[in-house]
């Protein structure tokens, strides 16, 4: 069922979208740089996955790690100072920052190596995955910080979970405050919120309290779905999507066949990601002899969302909406 929010999470929402409103910011535009490179007039101290980090004056050379980083970081305002990013082979990049996104150097088709971003000589580097900063690839965030490097993880990576939508708004606050854009890190989560809020309130109306669903990310032998800890659950949440595996710490976990059909979802949502197509992925769970079995399976009830749309970032409001226009289109006037 729907988790809702606390007082304090739709009263900062409120004031997001007071912010935006004074600012004249419609959901999606970037904002243009304010930063200069000048030292703050006090110094900005930020806790980040536990580390307590000050910055004297905004970062002006930025790394970017994954995708959605660079994404949101463009959309927040600060695409003329990022200097080289990550996953530079995505094709499905957001039309309103694909051109200024297009102009920033992509290093790797998926994580830079140390010395491709030692030798650009940046000041942050920002990452949206703990892969990103994998020690045994000598790109720890020790290893950075001890060469001068500050770093940003996504706290969807921290290892707590994902329990609200406040985690996302404080990384994004976080992130203004250190970048000096606080007007467009405002708009950007003024957007998101508004979005999901906006779903969740037209499901509310009518009368839809939710639907108990598979989240099938991979795995023939041993399915892969999604946990109750992180993003994934909070997306259902506010589509109307039930997750029937909220056991677990872990984001994602593996099940059984065997218990899938005792839980018998009625919904199904395909996560479309690597080799294996979403069409195949489908075919493989009709012909599956025990989900074949299940109501999802004989009603059709099945939603394709790109794994791209489960991060940390303004997708994942498109995925909500996805899912709950999918699942229930009278609500939405279908």
């Amino acid at each position: 069922m729907f988790r809702r929010q606390s007082r304090s999470t739709i009263a900062l929402a409120a004031l997001l979208a007071t912010g935006v409103l004074a600012a004249g910011c419609s959901r999606g535009e970037a904002q243009e740089s304010t930063a200069t490179g000048e030292a703050f007039a006090e110094p900005v101290t930020i806790s980040n996955c536990d580390r307590d980090t000050t910055y004297e004056a905004p970062p002006q050379r930025i790394v970017t790690m994954n995708a959605h980083v660079t994404e949101t970081l463009v959309q927040m305002g600060a695409g003329d100072r990022i200097v080289g990013r990550g996953y530079d082979d995505r094709e499905d990049v957001l039309p309103e920052v694909a051109e200024e996104l297009e102009a920033i150097p992509g290093l790797a088709e998926e994580y830079p190596t140390w010395e491709q971003i030692v030798d650009l000589e940046p000041d942050l580097v920002v990452a949206g995955m703990r892969s990103a900063f994998d020690e045994k690839e000598g790109r720890s965030r020790d290893a950075l910080e001890a060469a001068g490097i500050d770093t940003f993880l996504f706290s969807e990576y921290c290892g707590e979970g994902f329990p609200d939508v406040s985690m996302l708004e404080t990384d994004f606050s976080q992130l203004g405050r250190v970048l000096d854009l606080e007007d467009g890190a405002r708009a950007l989560t003024d957007g998101i919120v508004d979005q999901i809020e906006a779903v969740r309130a037209t499901l509310d109306e009518a009368g839809i309290p939710g639907t108990p669903t598979f989240f099938y990310d991979s795995g023939e032998a041993e399915p892969m779905t999604i946990g109750g800890v992180g993003i994934g659950q909070l997306i259902g949440e506010y589509a109307g999507a039930d997750n029937i595996f909220t056991e677990g710490e872990r984001p994602y976990l593996k099940t059984t066949w065997e218990i899938l059909g005792e839980r018998r979802p009625e919904a199904i949502v395909v996560l479309d990601y690597g080799a294996t197509s979403a069409e195949d992925k489908i075919a493989y769970l009709r012909n599956q002899p025990i989900m074949s079995t299940t109501p999802a399976i004989r009603q059709d009830r099945i939603v394709v969302v790109p794994l791209a749309d489960f991060f940390e970032s303004s997708r994942m409001a498109t995925s909500v909406e996805t899912i709950a226009r999918e699942l229930y289109p009278a609500a939405f006037g279908g």
